[in-house]
């Protein structure tokens, strides 16, 4: 059964002609470097299509000197971005060619910056398929994903070094290092001898291959967070018309030449899109390879940065900064967020430090982009997810496989042209019903078609015949005073199955001092129904949480 969504001639039209109207009063696409460098571009889409490498090209053809990444290791103009992913490329070509390979799969375990960048545009250029490793896999777990995907070339930032499994050790897959300076040169030698890396190899200049007119592109192969196992290799096609970027755009008011500080994580869905979408923009991003909030405000006034880009958790460490006042963020233009829910407190205080510009995104690894909240949204409704996106198709259904009405909770299920279209391993299953396929979240719609997002299927709990979703105990506690973070789970209970468990982090100051078990019972107790009252509180010193901010459940202390 195919899993893509497809769509009437008059409906491919009326969204294509959606999409061009909105990137052509954006400025996203223009005249900028001549009437020539635009019919340029879209000479471009037969030969790379609309890959990160069409997008540098582009971008060091309009606009050379523009900066396009500012990033840990300086400044990159799109010139250089550009010229320093072709030379990568080539050396691939070489590399390919040496070692027999029939076709490149490259995998990228790196973090935020250039040395992300360059090998994925670099892929494009040359041809194949590329794997984004999750930055916390296990060796274990990079070997399965080795194996499991045919991986014939790694590129990894050396402080993962201690992580590179017995196949890369011994040679058997070929390693190129990323980014360097975490660890000293001989530690480097102990892993691979004589491993290449990615600054270098952008210098050459001889002896390399042309690169192909109209390189194959393979899969654009995100993986899960492998919490277990194996993580899932989620195979996605290059995009050809990215239709539900019409709902990303008509969220943010996201014009060309504009500049983005991102610290949404590259290798998932939610950072690999808007990278591209900077990219595509011409836009000048602002990356860290670790979040640091106190630096962001300094970047935000520094760059005088038109927009955010992150999750919630980094945007709640942002407004936790003692006198976070004292950062001059007046450029700002929009936030977006995605990767976990908001709350009503978050919002609240988002808005009270940099106004009414936060608009929500929802979507997942597998499917893409589902709904958007604009800010406008989010000032009538705070926690919602939004509407669904053009070219997207989302409905709800019980678990018995029915369509639930307009206000009742529910299975979500979605389906549009960016959804994954299978799995590396073709025996994970996909649940689908009516061609539209499940993302793992219960929700519900409102009666001005907003969805609101209740939580992972498996969150939700049975006490005492009552349904109880975690998150909403979370969201409750999220803004009493003496609490930093805090995390609501269910947990085994021998009498009622199940019961409500949080993990809490003390605020330092007198009210994280203060703060006891039976308060945070008491401050539920007066806003909840008595089986959302935690049993257990357990005060830990931080949560365990993965690069993208969601907490590791699996690691919490019981």
């Amino acid at each position: 059964m195919s899993n893509q969504v497809s769509y009437s001639p008059l409906q491919q039209v009326r969204a294509f002609t959606e999409l061009a109207s909105l990137i052509v009063r954006r400025g996203i696409v223009s005249f900028e470097g001549g009437f020539g460098v635009f019919l340029r571009g879209f000479g471009d889409l037969p030969r790379w299509g609309i890959t990160t490498a069409r997008e540098v090209e582009q971008g060091a053809r309009c606009c050379p000197n523009r900066n396009a990444l500012i990033d840990d290791d300086g400044v990159l103009s799109y010139q250089q971005l550009r010229d320093g992913s072709r030379t990568l490329a080539q050396w691939l070509l070489k590399y390919k060619k040496e070692a027999g390979l029939g076709e490149l799969r490259i995998a990228i375990m790196a973090r935020n910056g250039r040395h992300f960048v360059m090998p994925l545009a670099a892929k494009s250029y040359a041809g194949g398929a590329v794997f984004l490793l999750n930055i916390g896999s296990s060796a274990e777990q990079i070997q399965g994903c080795i194996e499991e995907n045919g991986i014939n070339i790694i590129f990894t930032d050396d402080e993962f070094a201690d992580r590179m499994p017995e196949s890369v050790r011994n040679g058997q897959v070929p390693l190129v290092w990323a980014h360097l300076g975490d660890i000293t040169e001989a530690e480097r030698e102990e892993v691979v001898a004589g491993a290449p890396h990615v600054d270098k190899l952008i210098t050459l200049q001889h002896d390399l291959p042309k690169l192909p007119y109209r390189p194959k592109q393979g899969d654009i192969v995100l993986m899960s967070s492998g919490t277990t196992g194996v993580p899932k290799g989620i195979l996605r096609d290059e995009p050809t018309i990215p239709y539900v970027l019409t709902g990303l755009l008509s969220a943010i008011p996201w014009y060309s030449n504009q500049t983005v500080l991102q610290s949404a994580s590259m290798f998932h869905t939610w950072g690999w899109s808007t990278l591209n979408v900077a990219l595509g923009s011409r836009s000048t991003l602002v990356t860290q390879r670790v979040f640091d909030p106190e630096k962001s405000m300094q970047q935000i006034q520094d760059y005088k940065i038109d927009g955010l880009i992150s999750s919630p958790i980094f945007y709640k460490q942002m407004l936790d900064l003692p006198d976070n006042e004292k950062w001059d963020t007046s450029t700002l233009k929009w936030i977006a967020s995605s990767g976990n829910a908001l709350t009503t407190d978050l919002v609240g205080r988002m808005h009270e430090r940099f106004g009414p510009i936060l608009a929500n995104i929802y979507g997942s690894t597998e499917l893409s982009l589902a709904t958007v909240a604009t800010a406008e949204d989010i000032a009538k409704h705070p926690t919602a997810a939004g509407r669904v996106v053009p070219g997207s198709v989302v409905k709800l259904f019980d678990d018995a496989g029915g369509e639930v009405p307009q206000g009742q909770p529910g299975r979500i299920f979605l389906n549009n042209e960016t959804a994954l279209k299978g799995y590396s391993n073709p025996e994970t299953p996909i649940v689908m019903i009516d061609g539209l396929i499940e993302m793992g979240d219960r929700g519900y719609f409102d009666e001005d078609g907003q969805l609101h997002v209740l939580g992972r299927n498996d969150d939700m709990i049975i006490i005492g015949g009552e349904n109880v979703h975690p998150q909403s105990v979370t969201e409750t506690l999220e803004p009493m005073p003496g609490i930093a973070d805090v995390y609501a789970g269910g947990v085994d209970d021998e009498e009622t199955f199940k019961r409500i468990a949080v993990w809490v982090v003390r605020s330092k100051d007198e009210h994280g001092q203060a703060l006891t078990a039976d308060a945070i019972r008491d401050w539920v107790r007066d806003k909840l129904a008595h089986h959302s009252i935690p049993r257990d509180v357990h005060f830990i010193d931080e949560l365990p949480r993965n690069p993208t901010g969601k907490v590791m459940a699996r690691f919490l202390p019981v």
